[in-house]
């Protein structure tokens, strides 16, 4: 049974790692399109999209390993993505 929980935690650990990653890339991929003059508005409405669903994945991690996402970290990049938004 140890073996088993053992097993479903490396997993879970994996997973939310993979989770965590991901939304990485996609914001440092959204800041990146945002300061290119070329981009269309329809491009940045589906990177912001990509960036709600990738938000909404690590709050779920957070959630379940007990944290919150209210710390200065999570302030500044929620004030950087505004900022670069708003550039728009």
């Amino acid at each position: 049974m140890t073996e088993l929980i053992g097993e479903h935690q490396r997993i879970t650990d994996r997973t939310e790692a993979h989770v965590i990653n991901t939304a990485r890339n996609d914001a440092a991929y959204a800041l990146t399109m945002s300061q290119r003059p070329e981009v269309s508005r329809d491009e940045l409405c589906r990177l912001v999209a990509k960036l709600a669903g990738a938000v909404r994945d690590v709050a779920s991690v957070a959630d379940m390993r007990g944290e919150r996402l209210n710390s200065p970290a999570a302030r500044a990049l929620e004030e950087a993505l505004r900022a670069a938004l708003g550039q728009r």
